[in-house]
């Protein structure tokens, strides 16, 4: 602890009343721990991390946050007075203080010195490729000039503090007062431009780190989860082949490699796998943390489910975080939110940094965490440190992209010691020339064999639907609702079902947990059953679609080979692509009307990704467009081509759904909670609106929400809004 005189003024960090306010102690801790975090890690700036640390708050020597911070009572009545006077901003102040302060001295050129501006302009916003001139009026004027006497003193204080030495305090002093004003341009060689890109990325998240998690002990977890995966065992006639396939993968997975590649066909059991590896990395000294990532809800609860099943020890659950747009937790407090009890949460830094043992989340999460330049992401980033990431399902990542991240996990395992799994029934062509766990082809014949599907192209006759588990798929949702309505008017004597992301989250999960046990059926349904679920269909109807999207989709079928007259129908579109690639759907149209079975299937796929990577002339233009953002150092313009580009799909409006019961609840909750906390507590009673819907009666939703963008259907409407049979998708019926 850092002891002043009882006459000495003591500068504030946060609010007087909390436990950790002192000015002086925030900033030499924030820097410890931000070099700490990033000393782990071989980037070359090894410096950066800690002088942003140590200055990134010198800003609050702003008047405003001093005299703020000092009052315990009335502080809302004097804030609005201080606010007339001065800005409440302090990132400009301390980047701008931190301009006159470093120095060649202090073994720092210039480039190192912009990108400690950089990290400390943008702690509490983004990394920004430039800056120049800051003007932010009168106030900001006003905090400027008076906090010269408060950098004075603050100075004297820290005098004879070894990590605040070397600092020209003078010069600082005396240009202080002048017009704000950076010359400053991140910079970065086109041949190192990914590693740049990284370092800076990495030592924003370090910074975060070590802020938001200051008010605590900094603890780092080493990844030592006992788990026992005997459970997940299950008699079959596949039951050997799975066997197998585990025992090779096991024998042959290197554990040196950067990244590996474990191609899996659908069924096979890879979910022990996955478990089976993470346990011997358990006797990794080095191994922090486990990521499994995929691209849908369903994978991820399926993953969790099994996870749950395989670590006997309550203690060890616990470290075991579930983290995605609905809910954030670890597998414990999941049961306690799944079986109602629903608090709001708090921000958790364990939580929100990934400094959990486990984590589970989605595809969409590691990319947000790569490429986006929010904070709220960036913090996660420097929890991939000696970490094994498990990318499921890396054939859904778009193909101009995975050639990007494939660059990007490897400068991970160079820089960061991270080591990646990935993991598919289908290889791209981009990750074909990555190391692969090497599974005996006559194992995957004999699988391939007793798995084998017929695959038919046909023109869909709905009268003559073959009727037994059978699953009926389109390409969209309009589409998906139409063919629903028709199938219901057809066979009325048949049970039909429709599921799509028009349909809440708690009664899609309830359909398909009630047909895991039913008779025969018709499922009417997107792409929203195409992987991740857990249900074996005798029959599948498919929309003509990329070959990848057949694979998943095959994958529900006659899992467990029981069927021997499974069958596959693909059948003709209406001749639209949407929502796919034109080149890939075209491709696939072509190959597929010539596919008589799953084997042959299999057998077309390299071919299939080696043509349309040499050929898809638009892929190969945005990944030169996302490269060339890169090599700029323009770190808003990756997240904004990343964020176009992948994330940006026609679900324009979440509307909540709630039972009649709840309706009164939900409403208080809407109105007086975050919106975070909200669609974290009742996420799986929303549905989405899409974009493409006729629906647009806003006399039907309550009044006072949609002010704020947010539609809750009006009780007395809900019934006319959400259809128990369609959702919201019973306004994409074309009458």
């Amino acid at each position: 602890m850092i002891m002043l005189s009882a006459s000495t003024r003591e500068f504030l960090s946060h609010p007087i009343e909390q436990e950790k306010h002192s000015l002086i102690e925030h900033l030499v801790t924030v820097a410890k721990t931000a070099n700490h975090i990033f000393s782990q890690t071989d980037f070359n700036d090894s410096k950066i991390a800690y002088y942003a640390g140590l200055l990134h708050d010198l800003g609050k020597l702003n008047p405003f946050y001093q005299e703020l911070f000092a009052k315990i009572n009335n502080r809302d009545k004097l804030e609005k007075k201080l606010a007339e006077k001065y800005s409440q901003v302090h990132s400009p102040l301390s980047a701008w203080a931190a301009d006159k302060l470093l120095s060649k001295d202090l073994g720092l050129d210039n480039n190192t010195i912009s990108k400690i501006l950089v990290l400390i302009y943008g702690h509490h916003s983004k990394i920004r490729r430039m800056l120049g001139e800051v003007s932010l009026g009168n106030t900001f004027l006003q905090s400027k000039k008076d906090m010269i006497p408060n950098i004075v003193e603050f100075e004297k204080q820290v005098s004879e503090i070894k990590e605040f030495c070397g600092l020209r305090w003078n010069n600082c002093i005396e240009k202080f007062q002048r017009p704000v004003s950076f010359d400053v341009t991140l910079k970065a060689e086109k041949e190192t431009a990914l590693d740049s890109y990284l370092e800076m990325s990495v030592a924003f998240s370090c910074l975060l780190q070590a802020d938001r998690g200051s008010f605590s002990e900094f603890e780092e977890p080493k990844f030592d989860l006992k788990m026992n995966t005997a459970s997940l065992v299950t008699e079959s006639v596949l039951a050997n082949l799975r066997t197998e396939f585990q025992k090779q993968v096991m024998n042959n997975f290197d554990y040196n490699q950067p990244i590996i590649v474990i191609n899996a066909p659908t069924g096979i059991g890879k979910t022990k796998v996955f478990l089976d590896l993470i346990s011997k990395y358990g006797h990794d000294k080095d191994i922090r943390r486990i990521f499994y990532f995929s691209p849908l809800l369903a994978l991820t609860e399926d993953f969790e489910k099994k996870l749950g099943l395989s670590i006997p020890n309550k203690e060890d659950r616990d470290q075991v975080l579930i983290y995605n747009h609905m809910f954030a937790g670890s597998i414990e407090e999941k049961k306690s939110f799944e079986n109602g009890k629903r608090e709001h949460t708090k921000w958790s830094f364990p939580i929100e940094s990934f400094n959990k043992k486990f984590v589970i989340t989605t595809t969409q999460r590691l990319l947000m965490t790569l490429y986006s330049n929010k904070q709220r992401e960036c913090i996660k980033l420097a929890s991939f440190r000696n970490s094994i990431l498990i990318i499921d399902e890396v054939q859904t990542i778009p193909k101009y992209l995975l050639a990007n991240l494939k660059k990007i996990l490897l400068k991970l395992n160079q820089y960061m010691g991270t080591k990646t799994i990935l993991v598919s029934a289908t290889i791209p062509h981009e990750i074909s020339n990555l190391k692969k766990v090497n599974v005996s082809d006559a194992l995957l014949e004999r699988y391939h064999d007793v798995t084998k599907k017929s695959i038919s192209f046909e023109t869909l006759d709905l009268q003559k639907l073959t009727i037994k588990r059978t699953l009926l798929m389109a390409n969209t949702r309009r589409k998906a609702a139409n063919l629903f309505s028709q199938v219901v008017s057809i066979h009325p004597e048949h049970k039909v079902l429709y599921l799509s992301t028009g349909v809440r989250k708690k009664d899609r999960k309830k359909i398909l947990n009630d047909i895991t046990n039913t008779g025969d059926f018709i499922l009417v349904s997107t792409q929203v059953v195409e992987a991740g679920v857990d249900v074996s269909f005798s029959h599948v109807y498919r929309e003509a679609a990329p070959l990848d999207s057949i694979v998943q989709v095959m994958g529900r079928l006659n899992r467990e080979g029981k069927e021997p007259n499974a069958q596959l129908i693909v059948y003709e579109s209406d001749g639209s692509y949407r929502p796919y690639s034109e080149l890939e759907f075209s491709e696939s149209l072509n190959k597929i009307k010539k596919i008589t079975d799953s084997k042959t299937l299999y057998s077309v796929l390299p071919e299939y990704y080696s043509l349309i990577a040499s050929t898809n002339q638009k892929n190969l233009n945005l990944l030169n467009e996302l490269e060339n953002y890169i090599a700029k150092m323009d770190f808003e313009q990756v997240w904004d081509f990343v964020n176009r580009h992948v994330f940006l799909d026609d679900e324009k409006d979440t509307v909540f759904i709630p039972d009649i019961e709840q309706w009164d609840e939900v409403k208080e909750a809407l109105i007086n909670s975050l919106p975070k906390d909200t669609y974290k507590k009742f996420g799986d009673l929303t549905a989405s609106l899409s974009s493409g819907t006729s629906f647009n009666n806003k006399d039907f939703f309550d009044d006072e929400l949609l002010e704020q963008n947010i539609f809750l259907p009006k009780k007395e409407h809900l019934a006319e809004v959400y259809d128990k049979n369609m959702g919201l998708d019973k306004w994409l019926v074309t009458n």
